[in-house]
């Protein structure tokens, strides 16, 4: 009975800091698309300098990448801590 609690408590902790690390992750892709989005409104960066279409399509370019790392993320959190590679 002590080993099923501990197998629970434990199973518990290891889905709440994944679904806390999500939670960071998207968070922290929020934050980064935002700032672009700012920095596209008073074309300053790499926006400086660019017509609104050109603009505007890098900015579409860099959300669709961050967008893309934060999948990637998301998949290695979903993935089994424990996986051994064959070689």
């Amino acid at each position: 009975m002590a080993a099923s609690a501990a197998v629970g408590l434990s199973a518990g902790f290891t889905g709440y800091f994944k679904y806390h690390e999500r939670s960071f992750n998207s968070q922290q892709t929020a934050d980064a698309i935002e700032r672009e989005y700012e920095a596209v409104e008073l074309r300053v960066g790499k926006y400086a300098g660019l017509d609104e279409a050109k603009a505007y399509a890098l900015f579409a370019d860099t959300v669709e990448r961050l967008r893309d790392e934060q999948n990637k993320r998301q998949q290695q959190l979903d993935q089994p801590a424990e996986v051994k590679r064959e070689e």
